[in-house]
């Protein structure tokens, strides 16, 4: 009787053990939705939209010229992406809205934007592209560890660098219109 009980407490105890293991694992992500190529592709083309769309404003309203310039070359390396992105999607079966639209949050920056005049049409423009480049990074970071098709990763290594070169020049951007 005195090892079956033991042995119970053995059990108990290992299994215990096994339980506050598992549950520190702060690794595991298992919980975490994936990324799908579809999800991806349609979020990295409603980014560019927004790029596209707000950096065209930049360069026909903003007060600096590293303003203008900055929009200018968001408006051209965005809508290089777009057209790549646009190629990957037929390859993967993925439809696409045409015209790509804008989530109401990003079409609400968009308006507020077009309602915004002088310096501070630059600061709004400034921050803005400061939190959708970050948020376009984390995407295209998701991307690349959620998602195995060569294409995809192919995809994601060519416009992960220039998304970050892009952050950088946007919070220049901010520093100099706060």
């Amino acid at each position: 009787m005195n090892k079956l009980l033991v042995k119970g407490k053995i059990l108990m105890l290992m299994l215990a053990t096994l339980g506050i293991a598992t549950s520190c694992d702060d690794d595991d992500d298992n919980n975490d939705p994936r990324l799908t190529v579809q999800e991806f592709i349609q979020q990295a083309a409603a980014s560019d939209i927004f790029e596209i769309t707000t950096g065209g404003l930049a360069a026909q309203k903003g007060v600096m010229t590293d303003v203008k310039t900055f929009g200018a070359m968001l408006v051209a390396d965005h809508t290089q992406s777009s057209t790549e992105l646009k190629a990957l999607a037929t390859q993967k079966n993925v439809t696409l809205p045409n015209p790509v639209t804008l989530p109401a949050d990003k079409q609400q920056k968009v308006t507020t934007l077009q309602n915004q005049n002088g310096t501070e049409f630059d600061r709004q423009f400034a921050k803005m592209q400061v939190d959708a480049h970050q948020e376009a990074i984390d995407l295209f970071e998701d991307a690349d560890e959620d998602i195995a098709d060569a294409q995809v990763q192919a995809f994601v290594d060519k416009t992960l660098p220039v998304l970050r070169m892009h952050l950088q020049e946007a919070k220049e951007l901010e520093d100099m219109t706060d």
